[in-house]
């Protein structure tokens, strides 16, 4: 979940040995690949390179925003940037979003918790929350001039009642305060981007994800 590939700017001759040395590479250490490509990849024909090695792909799409877009807030939702006393949850309830494995839970923690605590500090955690129950999670990553967001997803019991539309106010209130002017994301074709597209965020280009899964027989032990 913290490694992927997202540059990839090679020859023709060479496309076919950097994307087994890749594999390799991830598979001695039992991980998923994940790459990344785009209008910037060389050669053309790189996603279709990986699709005859087994990857496979989803469609995505980069979008951008003025931070003074007004997408709306639901009344019900609260959202708001959390520290480090409530961490653990939020690890917790992100993991639980994403449906990911118990094994990432010492790095996902170990990793949130060091960019709480990064001077000058450029990324901030968002929990939303329905009354007491938390039902949401984000993320902003800071940049010069921009941020990035990341990491919004609401969970299954509170779709459908404005969570996503929420996570977006709030970051993009967030960076309204900082004096950040644009934010940008990659967002899932079957997921997001409609949903941020309808909020008024604009398609600056699309891409594709590509994902070969880890060694089964690691995976089989989890």
């Amino acid at each position: 979940m913290l490694n992927e590939i997202v540059l990839s700017d090679v020859g023709a001759e060479d496309a076919e040995r950097v994307i087994e040395e890749a594999v390799a590479t991830y598979a001695a250490i039992h991980r998923p690949a994940k790459w990344c490509v785009g209008p910037w990849t060389r050669p053309d024909d790189f996603g279709e390179r990986l699709s005859r090695r087994g990857f496979r792909s989803w469609e995505v799409r980069g979008m951008g925003a003025s931070t003074t877009l007004d997408v709306g807030r639901p009344a019900d939702v609260d959202v708001r940037a959390i520290e480090a006393p409530e961490l653990d949850r939020f690890v917790a309830l992100s993991m639980e979003g994403w449906a990911m494995s118990a094994d990432q839970l010492v790095v996902e923690r170990a990793t949130h918790l060091a960019a709480l605590a990064q001077i000058p500090r450029v990324a901030w955690f968002f929990a939303a929350t329905m009354g007491e129950d938390w039902v949401g999670t984000a993320g902003v990553l800071l940049r010069d001039g921009y941020a990035y967001l990341v990491g919004a997803q609401a969970l299954a019991r509170a779709r459908g009642k404005g969570v996503y539309r929420a996570l977006v106010a709030a970051r993009l209130a967030f960076l309204r305060e900082h004096g950040v002017p644009y934010a940008v994301t990659h967002a899932r074709e079957s997921t997001s981007a409609p949903l941020l597209a309808h909020l008024g965020f604009e398609t600056l280009f699309r891409s594709k994800c590509f994902l070969l899964d880890a060694p089964l027989e690691r995976r089989s032990e989890g």
